[in-house]
């Protein structure tokens, strides 16, 4: 394990990281209904196909990039936590490379993903340089990571100089997730999108007033839009999960996983799961990305730890050290693994889970009402 300072850095690039991933998924949800306009309530085959192949391709743009952004993460945190990192497999690399130098490519896709650029892409060969950093996201100076001459270890032993690993099969798993999250794309936009509205819209009582018909028209269009919108974030980001998941189910050094939610107020389901704490890597070496195969959805066999619904903002952090489950980050874990035997005492199954969802719902609910009533007392002092 590293200094306290350097496992104090990592918590703030896991926030970062999730605030980025989040900032790629909104942005995301906005190119996606921009380009559902296009789609008109009443849409023929021609429209939806044109519709379609360029919703694809916004997605699958915005996976790499979300892909790069957790890729630099992964690479930054591992080297704060353990003192090594890993090879980037679409660029060799030296044997060692500096902190600083991680730190910098985290900082630049960070502040890519706040403005929707893909400059920095690791997986694009004319990448340009990424921008110098005051700490993990911030600027610092100038100079870029290809303008820096290659580190060896003996150049300055105080220079934090990180040795590079490499992890087998990353390129060739990470592009076989890539064809399959295409497969997916097509599969389920065409059902959340076009297909959705043509059903809606075929339930429509024709025979009323134009003005309703018009309305529920309207209405169809835009709720199969935000349901397309919706798959489109969540697959895009879980192009920036599953590079994390690709990478620590190869990673040797990885003791297991945490999910996180972003919020802090996640749903019943995916409270179970951070529920479960600290999952050692034995539970899901096997899985290869983030989010079912289509071979999976229709069979049901997927492990959950790594699962992920619609407008869902969690994530799998990996756990390189018992320590590091004592960080305040993961105060929301713990406490849900202490709630979890006590709310279901007596409960399996089903029956827990629901019993679960409850409780967490009357938490929840708890809670907003409490801040509500605070912002009150604070209005009327």
């Amino acid at each position: 394990m590293t200094s306290a300072a350097k496992q104090a850095e990592a918590d703030q690039a896991s926030t970062a990281f999730q605030v980025a991933l989040t900032q790629i998924g909104a942005g995301t949800v906005e190119e996606a209904l921009k380009l559902w306009q296009a789609v008109p309530a009443t849409a023929r085959a021609a429209q939806s196909s044109a519709w379609l192949k360029r919703a694809i391709t916004m997605v699958m743009t915005r996976r790499r990039m979300s892909r790069d952004l957790a890729r630099a993460y992964y690479r930054l945190v591992r080297a704060l936590r353990t003192g090594t990192t890993v090879a980037d497999p679409y660029h060799p690399e030296p044997t060692y490379v500096t902190l600083e130098t991680l730190r910098r490519e985290f900082a630049a896709l960070v502040g890519d993903s706040e403005d929707g650029s893909l400059e920095g892409s690791s997986s694009d060969p004319d990448r340009a340089a990424a921008s110098s950093v005051e700490d993990s996201t911030k600027p610092r100076d100038s100079e870029s990571p290809e303008e820096a001459p290659a580190q060896e270890a003996d150049d300055d032993p105080d220079d934090d100089q990180i040795l590079v690993e490499e992890l087998p099969n990353l390129r060739e798993d990470e592009e076989r997730i890539e064809r399959e999250a295409e497969e997916e794309t097509r599969l389920v936009l065409e059902l959340l999108g076009p297909a959705n509205l043509d059903r809606k819209t075929s339930a429509i009582d024709e025979s009323k007033p134009a003005t309703d018909v018009d309305k529920a028209r309207e209405e169809a269009h835009q709720q199969s839009g935000g349901r397309q919108a919706a798959a489109a974030e969540r697959l895009v980001n879980n192009g920036g999960r599953s590079a994390v998941w690709n990478h620590m189910s190869k990673d040797r050094r990885v003791l297991g996983y945490i999910r996180l939610s972003r919020t802090g107020t996640p749903c019943g389901w995916c409270a179970m799961l951070i529920s479960r704490g600290f999952v050692r890597s034995d539970a899901y070496r096997t899985q290869k990305a983030a989010g079912p195969t289509l071979a999976q959805l229709d069979s049901g066999e997927y492990a959950d730890g790594d699962k992920y619904h619609d407008n869902c903002h969690c994530y799998a952090e990996p756990v390189f050290s018992a320590e590091q489950y004592d960080s305040p980050a993961y105060a929301l874990n713990r406490s849900y693994a202490e709630l979890w035997p006590k709310v279901t005492r007596g409960l399996s199954g089903k029956a827990a889970v629901s019993a679960w969802r409850r409780f967490i719902r009357q938490q929840q609910r708890a809670a907003a009402q409490e801040a509500r009533q605070s912002t009150t007392d604070v209005q009327e002092a």
